[in-house]
């Protein structure tokens, strides 16, 4: 080979002056395309400036850009680079328009690199700072890598939302900082402080910035004084362990914030009561909402301390041992409870084992878990207010109880109730036992009149022996007047609709429908289904059944199952 190279270079073959002039020619062709690329992007971009939506008004096409921004969650790296990569001019618009680099959500998929770009790019804007993520989607050192690239704009905030799935400690710093531009402030935590001994988070320096108006804690303590809460709109407390406030602490922060409103405190452990009654309970005009999910005699005291006579909608939750007229309706809050059960519009009651649970619906709402029946019986007879005398609040019965005495207990006393519509049995209670107190209207009891003369509906969710498919048979004969009982008990309504097995399982209930026109069809569906009549509705393992015996090919979605 190397002979061959030196042959043709001796005769000339290899021209080192014509490859000179080839590279020449190759750089000036080079430089050629970069200028041709150059004017290609020059032209491209004049282009561009005429099609139409170029033509907008620079602050029409920002709100455009503000709105697609919006719509997608990660507002700090996912739109923002899909718009600038679209053309120059649009590049250049995005990246310089600070207020579309004022939604700041941090999640573990976001760079702390693109908050700060973000940040870098807002300009004095104000922010809108979130922040979630759990400590098994961020990386170690993430979060506080965070709170170092935010805390020095918080005098840009103007709303902060920051949920600390485990330690929280970084929020320390919050003491020091300046929230001239805040208006809404959230802070979540799983405990903070995590123990009694440690101290409760300052925030601001204990005097939070004038314009705040929104504060939402949950899971962290905070110094409960005046000064620290005050000039508030709303205030939502939750999930508080240690260091929580006394009563009247909370009536000292509500007396700061005379246009609170909305006020909301779960699940937080009061660390006192009321030292006495306030001789001049805390006038709140403005309050509009109110949920109170606490101890019941802290209920009892925080209504008894405040008046919001405009105060319309909002719940009550409590579980009460013992007396709940002693505990919780007392006679010092009767104007708050008026006006809560008058605004009812249904109710349920549900017994399980370990209690019985009370639920009151409308623009109020109470839900109360009391010990027994009986007690519940008490509570069921002061509810009802109804703006209509003639027309009581309806009522669903639900049970889950195995002891056959306690479910005869629950009919004895739901007896007579005009109120209740629906009856559900859930799987696991005893029916036959039920079923032989339904059937005629008869009393249970000395006093009681009709048995559940407004019952219509009723659920069963539990597949029956032949004992409990002859009770429930003889139930609704006497509830649809087919016996001679139903004689002296006209008013009674008749069961419109019944319901067996509403929630089945996968397999055994799969041969049950396998074998509903062989078996449960001409045994006791068929009439069960006459009785019903033409008005009433038949459902099967979530199934319609028709009056000639028709099963529902697909099962009744969730959603329509009420």
């Amino acid at each position: 080979m190397l002979w061959f190279i030196l042959d043709m270079a001796e005769h000339g073959s290899l021209d080192y002056v014509t490859l000179a002039e080839y590279d020449e020619e190759l750089d000036a062709l080079r430089s050629i395309q970069k200028r041709l690329e150059r004017r290609v992007a020059s032209v491209g971009r004049k282009r561009n400036t005429l099609a139409l939506i170029n033509t907008l008004p620079r602050e029409l096409l920002v709100d455009v850009f503000t709105h697609a921004i919006e719509y997608e969650p990660d507002t700090v790296r996912s739109n923002n680079e899909a718009l600038m990569l679209v053309c120059h001019s649009w590049y250049l618009m995005v990246n310089n328009t600070p207020s579309l680099w004022t939604n700041i959500r941090k999640t573990a998929a976001i760079s702390n690199a693109c908050v700060i770009r973000a940040l870098e790019n807002s300009k004095d804007s104000p922010l809108e700072i979130e922040y979630d993520a759990s400590p098994a989607e961020r990386s170690p050192g993430d979060q506080e890598a965070f709170l170092n690239a935010i805390f020095p704009h918080a005098h840009h905030w103007r709303k902060a939302t920051l949920r600390f799935h485990g330690d929280a400690q970084g929020l320390g710093r919050m003491a020091t900082l300046s929230g001239s531009l805040l208006q809404s402030l959230s802070l979540w935590a799983d405990n903070y402080p995590r123990r009694d001994g440690e101290e409760p988070l300052d925030i601001f320096g204990g005097r939070l910035p004038a314009g705040l108006r929104e504060v939402f804690l949950g899971g962290i303590a905070v110094t409960w004084s005046p000064t620290t809460l005050c000039n508030l709109e709303v205030l939502e407390i939750i999930s508080i362990r240690h260091h929580g406030p006394s009563v009247d602490q909370v009536l000292a922060v509500l007396g700061a914030s005379p246009s609170l409103e909305s006020l909301a405190m779960r699940v937080v452990n009061f660390s006192d009561g009321a030292s006495t009654l306030l001789p001049n309970p805390v006038h709140m005009p403005t309050l509009r909402r109110l949920s109170l999910r606490v101890q019941p005699e802290i209920t009892s005291q925080l209504l008894a301390g405040i008046r919001a006579p405009n105060c319309q909608f909002g719940d009550l939750q409590a579980v009460v041992s013992g007396d709940p007229f002693e505990y919780l309706f007392t006679p010092e809050i009767s104007h708050s409870f008026d006006r809560i059960r008058s605004s009812a519009h249904a109710g349920s009651i549900t017994c399980f084992p370990q209690g019985i649970w009370i639920s009151w619906w409308g623009s109020w709402g109470i839900n109360l878990g009391v010990d027994d029946i009986w007690t519940a019986g008490d509570v069921l007879n002061w509810l009802p207010v109804s703006p209509e005398p003639d027309s009581p609040v309806p009522l669903d019965l639900t049970i889950r109880e195995s002891d056959p005495l306690f479910v005869e207990d629950i009919i004895t006393v739901m007896a007579d109730r005009e109120a209740v519509h629906r009856v559900i049995f859930q799987e696991g209670t005893p029916v036959e036992s039920a079923l032989r107190m339904l059937p005629t209207g008869s009393s249970v009891e000395e006093g009681a009149r009709e048995l559940f003369p407004a019952l219509n509906d009723m659920w069963i969710d539990a597949f029956l022996d032949d004992d409990e498919w002859g009770c429930l048979l003889h139930m609704l004969r006497g509830r649809q007047g087919e016996t001679e009982s139903r004689d002296s008990h006209q008013d009674l309504k008749p069961l419109r609709r019944l319901v067996l097995r509403m929630n089945p399982g996968p397999g055994y209930d799969e041969d049950k429908i396998s074998e509903f026109r062989s078996i449960y069809w001409p045994n006791h569906l068929e009439e069960i289904r006459r009785l019903l009549g033409r008005e009433g509705e038949l459902r099967w393992c979530r199934r319609l059944v028709t009056e000639d015996g028709t099963l529902g090919d697909q099962p009744i979605p969730e959603n329509r199952l009420n």
